[in-house]
């Protein structure tokens, strides 16, 4: 079973979004906006990829405020604080040095 991650590089008009396999493959990724259109977009993303109420792809965001946050965690949805997550394409490519740069924003 391969399991999904969904990383958000957040900025204040938009946010780049990239879901990715356990194997370290890209599955998706798309520029959203930071509006309702743009949670639409992904909650959409998400769902193409798999992600259901019994199984939610876990998310890790660079910021622990904002309309992405608050909605992400009312669905109950596993969401993280990352301040170093990159994805080639998505941000900065960079390695995460051996150590996990993701802390629970709840």
């Amino acid at each position: 079973m391969t399991l999904l991650f969904c990383g958000i590089d957040w900025a204040e008009t938009h946010h780049d979004v990239a879901i990715i396999a356990d194997s370290g493959q890209l599955v998706a990724k798309k520029r959203i906006p930071d509006d309702p259109s743009g949670l639409a977009q992904l909650v959409e993303l998400l769902t193409e990829a798999g992600d259901s109420a019994e199984d939610p792809i876990p998310v890790a965001i660079e910021t622990s405020r904002g309309l992405l946050v608050s909605t992400l965690r009312a669905t109950g949805r596993p969401c993280m604080r990352s301040t170093h997550w990159r994805w080639p394409g998505i941000g900065n490519a960079t390695r995460w040095h051996g150590r996990s740069p993701i802390t629970l924003t709840r």
